[in-house]
């Protein structure tokens, strides 16, 4: 009976094994209405000459859009790289309370000033859990950053970053960093700066060792403020002052500058022939498709997959820790400006994203099949069939990622490889 039953067994086997290998379907008599009698074929096809635009894009996230402040130094061969973060506390009271009436008072004198930051316990990855476990010193710098440039100005806050205008430091083992510090500040330069109504303040760091320092947002739930004591006469206020920024996103849609990351020194742009992805600044690829008509309008898709080449980046401190490469889709509408094309985008079911080193290399595949009939609902005239690819923790890692474009060699450069049917109606009659 056993030998008999694994006979059975192995005949079940070898029947469901050559069906599996079939990419034939066909309807049958026992099922007339929701099986018809039709067969269809899956047909394998290969789009080569697919790319009509591809170009890297670099300046992610928008200043303000960050959802860490990540104060970073790495030195190395190609991979030296430094940021800092910009606070701005536009809205300070110059005034103090006169005993017990509705009078204020001139601030004439500080105490006590300090600035409160939340430090992110950093264990995402092997590289940060590796920095936070560093036996050196880590120095927090704060500077007095203020210029009288406009909001966009990076390179006079750059300047910034000087001895001359820093405010105070606060020094500690890496490993040791608590989840909260209070860095003191020089009262004279706050005082100057009271006065006034503002201060703006750059954070960064300085080691001997390579490493970054996750900051949160107060707009994360970061417990981000400065403190101070302001005196006018006998009269004292204690004063807390939160992140505010006096420009605005009602014009033009610019981001609220309350804190926000710039790159002292960045990774260098990607070589010829390749697109980038990550990277200080971060960087994004734009890949716009030229997906004929008939994919989107007349077949039915099994199987849909943006195939692209990596190549390796090697010889940074970083090259083999892995993380994710994003795929969404542009939804720019048809615009010519591949910037803000690449930062209006969205997910769409199944376009995953890839974990990847690196230093890795070979084929990476980014399913379509799901997005296909996103595209169909709008016509390619109103939104092109564009990709872009973005790092998961775009300026928080300066994992860098590089793909072949469609200037590389032919057997490089990006491709679909799709899986069809004729349009098959499943409606009952």
């Amino acid at each position: 009976m056993a030998n008999r039953l694994r006979v059975f067994i192995a005949a079940v086997s070898v029947v469901a094994a050559a069906s599996a290998c079939s990419e034939e379907f066909a309807g049958g008599a026992a099922c007339p209405v929701l099986c018809p009698e039709s067969g269809f074929e899956i047909i394998n096809d290969t789009l080569e000459a697919v790319v009509t635009l591809d170009s890297t894009v670099r300046g992610f996230p928008l200043p303000g859009h960050e959802s860490r402040l990540t104060l970073l130094q790495r030195f190395g061969n190609g991979d030296t790289a430094i940021t800092a973060a910009v606070v701005r506390f536009d809205f300070i009271p110059k005034t103090v309370p006169v005993g017990t009436t509705a009078d204020s008072a001139a601030v004439t004198k500080i105490d006590s000033a300090y600035l409160r930051l939340s430090i992110v316990s950093g264990r995402e990855d092997s590289l940060s859990r590796r920095d936070t476990a560093k036996h050196v010193p880590v120095t927090i710098e704060v500077y007095d950053v203020d210029t009288t440039a406009t909001d966009f100005d990076t390179a006079a806050v750059r300047a910034r970053f000087r001895p001359g205008p820093l405010l105070g430091s606060y020094t500690v083992r890496r490993d040791s960093l608590p989840d909260s510090i209070f860095v003191r500040l020089d009262t004279a330069a706050v005082r100057a700066r009271v006065q006034a109504g503002r201060l703006r303040v750059g954070l960064r760091i300085r080691s001997d060792s390579s490493m970054q320092v996750p900051i949160l947002p107060s707009d994360r739930g970061g417990q981000l403020f400065l403190k101070f004591w302001a005196r006018a006469g006998a009269d004292t206020a204690v004063r807390t002052v939160v992140p505010g920024s006096s420009s605005t996103d009602d014009v033009g849609g610019l981001p609220e500058l309350h804190e926000y990351l710039i790159v002292l020194r960045g990774t260098p742009p990607p070589p010829p022939q390749l697109l980038a992805v990550g990277g200080l600044p971060a960087q994004r690829a734009y890949i716009r498709l030229a997906l004929p008509r008939r994919f989107v309008d007349s077949v039915t898709v099994v199987r849909a997959a943006l195939v692209l080449t990596q190549a390796p980046v090697r010889g940074r401190t970083d090259d083999t820790v892995r993380s994710a490469v994003q795929a969404n889709i542009s939804i720019a509408g048809p615009v010519l400006d591949v910037t803000r094309a690449s930062l209006l985008v969205r997910a769409t079911f199944g376009l995953f994203e890839q974990a990847r080193a690196p230093r890795d290399s070979g084929l990476v595949r980014f399913e379509l099949a799901g997005t296909i009939p996103f595209w169909r609902q709008t016509p390619e005239e109103d939104l092109p069939r564009a990709i872009v690819l973005r790092a998961s923790r775009e300026a928080e890692f300066p994992s860098e990622f590089h793909f072949y474009s469609s200037e590389a060699p032919a057997n490089l450069r990006p491709r679909i490889e799709i899986s069809y049917v004729p349009r098959v109606d499943f409606s009952l009659p």
